[in-house]
């Protein structure tokens, strides 16, 4: 008896287990769909956050751009539709949850050509990692729903260098980084006052210090002559000419004879 109640609890676990499983595998794309995906554009209301919007818009575009077109492939556009924000259940309870809906789009006659429902749960609750991990994986899941390719991080490696210093020398010395001095504001400029003019009172030098004063002669320019003067000065100025006797028989200061030839 207790085995046969046992069996019949465990069927009708089982049917719960299956069903849920086929209602949780409502409208989902179970195998990877092959279309030239030209564009996305994510949409969400007021609820969620908007870093997750656009960690969800910048990843996704990444993938596009990053995969090569398929030949003769239907041209579409994706359309996801964020449905609910929240946390998950049980276990999950800690840890950031949202259900998205996929759309593609043709773009020849501009209905929809496949349809999907996802429901993501965040891998980490870590609060320094934000909501890029759950964006990540909302992108992962429509990467592979239209076999979109993941977008390589492209990393930069420094430039290789080649160096003539032997082992045996000297490190070479780093300079130090200077600090520039912090920039000071300019004080305000005062309105200017007028400064009153005051008349310099002449000290007196000390007798030791005060040089004597040299009065130099004031020499005159010698006076033009004028025209028909008469000669100045005595007979030998005048261009004269006369004889001087010396035999004392005459004085000529008194006889004017004395000196005519």
């Amino acid at each position: 008896m207790v085995a046969r109640s046992f069996r019949i609890a465990f069927a009708l676990g089982l049917l719960l287990v299956l069903s849920a499983c086929s209602l949780s595998g409502e409208n989902r794309i179970r195998r990877p769909l092959v279309y030239y995906v030209r564009d996305v554009t994510v949409m969400a209301d007021a609820s969620v956050p908007y870093d997750l919007i656009k960690g969800i818009d910048r990843r996704v575009a990444a993938a596009i751009a990053s995969t090569r077109p398929p030949a003769d492939a239907e041209r579409v556009v994706l359309l996801v539709k964020i449905d609910k924000f929240g946390t998950g259940l049980n276990a999950r309870r800690y840890f950031e949850q949202v259900r998205f809906t996929v759309t593609a789009a043709s773009i020849e006659i501009g209905e929809p050509v496949a349809a999907g429902t996802f429901t993501v749960n965040s891998p980490t609750n870590d609060p320094r990692f934000g909501r890029e991990p759950l964006a990540e994986e909302i992108a992962a899941r429509i990467r592979f729903a239209f076999s979109l390719t993941v977008p390589r991080i492209r990393t930069v490696r420094p430039p290789k260098t080649m160096s003539t210093r032997f082992a045996s020398d000297p490190a070479p010395a780093v300079a130090a980084a200077v600090t520039p001095p912090p920039l000071r504001t300019a004080a305000p400029v005062a309105a200017a006052t007028p400064t009153p003019v005051v008349d310099a009172v002449p000290v007196p030098l000390p007798a030791e210090i005060v040089a004597p004063v040299i009065v130099a002669p004031v020499v005159q320019p010698p006076k033009a002559k004028a025209r028909n003067a008469p000669a100045q000065g005595g007979p030998v100025e005048q261009g004269a000419r006369g004889s001087v006797r010396l035999d004392g028989q005459c004085d000529p200061v008194t006889d004017a004879e004395c000196l005519a030839p």
